[in-house]
Order: C-alpha cells, then sequence, then structure tokens
C-alpha cells in the first residue's frame, strides 16, 4: 500500500510556478484576520507618531512667532485659522456642520478613529500575551473591533455636542 502523503501547513498544498507563488502573496484575501490586525496596528502607530510631530511643529510655531518678533501670534493664527476653514462649503444648515465639514474635525476624526484601533487592539495583544483568548483570536478581535466602533462614534458624539453644552450653559 501506498502511504498517503500528509498536508502540514498551506505552503505545502500551493501548487504552480514560484511566479504564481510569489503573486499570491501579495493577493490581500490571502491574510487572515490576525494579518490584518497587524498591518492596522504598525499603520496607525505610523499615524499618531506622524501626528505628534506635526502637532508638536505646530504648537512650536507660537515660539516662532516670539522668536521672529510676532507678538501677536500671526503664524500660529494663520496656521490655525487655515485648519479650521471648511473643506465644503455648505450654505443654509446648522452651524455644527461648518465644524463637521472643517479640516480640523476631519483630522481630529482620523486622530479619534486611530487611537480607539490602536488602543483597543493592544489590548487585545495584551490578553493574549497573558494567555486569555488565544483560540478564539477571530472572536476576541471582532468583539473589540465592535466596542471600538462603538466607543469611536460616542466619541464622536461628544465633540459635536460639546460646542452646544458649552454655549448653552451661559458660563
Amino acid at each position: 500500500m501506498a502511504e498517503k502523503e500528509v498536508i502540514v501547513d498551506q505552503a505545502q498544498a500551493t501548487t504552480g510556478s514560484k511566479l504564481s507563488n510569489l503573486l499570491s502573496w501579495f493577493n490581500p484575501f490571502s491574510r487572515g484576520v490576525g494579518m490584518w490586525a497587524w498591518i492596522a496596528q504598525r499603520l496607525t502607530g505610523l499615524f499618531l507618531v506622524m501626528y505628534v510631530f506635526i502637532h508638536l511643529g505646530i504648537i512650536g510655531t507660537m515660539l516662532l512667532d516670539d522668536f521672529l518678533g510676532f507678538n501677536t501670534g500671526q503664524l500660529y493664527n494663520s496656521i490655525t485659522s487655515a485648519m479650521s476653514s471648511p473643506l465644503i462649503e455648505v450654505t443654509g444648515l446648522p452651524s455644527i456642520f461648518e465644524h463637521v465639514f472643517s479640516f480640523a474635525f476631519f483630522i481630529d476624526a482620523a486622530l479619534l478613529a486611530a487611537l480607539v484601533y490602536h488602543g483597543y487592539n493592544g489590548i487585545r495583544v495584551v490578553l493574549f500575551d497573558l494567555g486569555i483568548g488565544i483560540r478564539k483570536q477571530k472572536t476576541v478581535f471582532w468583539i473589540l473591533l465592535i466596542l471600538g466602533i462603538i466607543s469611536y462614534f460616542l466619541a464622536i458624539w461628544l465633540i459635536l455636542s460639546v460646542p452646544a453644552i458649552v454655549l448653552s450653559s451661559g458660563a
């Protein structure tokens, strides 16, 4: 009797030329949830580091204003006014939409999304390091992703309602 060949992992099961095997590595559908979580973790980490440097640079313009002799903060004020300008001109809508369509809100929403994803995925990794949920990695990922989406939209709602709360308090 002939012995049956046992396939240990997916790499042994691939057949075809070396070129097709190489191209299959770049196929986004051949990756699992864990690989996409790893890639997104690295990308959000890079985005957060870039944001910190840009933020420090913008805040540093206040010092540059003093160094250049602009006592009124001209450079800083011009940067902040450019960031608060709307990306899309909207007329006839409530004033809250002016804030929603501003460049600053877009950057804040992107920063918040990166922070929420990076934080919840970091919690997932810590749980796995502690030995919790290792056998249910996909389930843990999806649960934390759903919690992150809920947290994100709750935070966006709070950000949008803060101006109304501050203005209506009369303080």
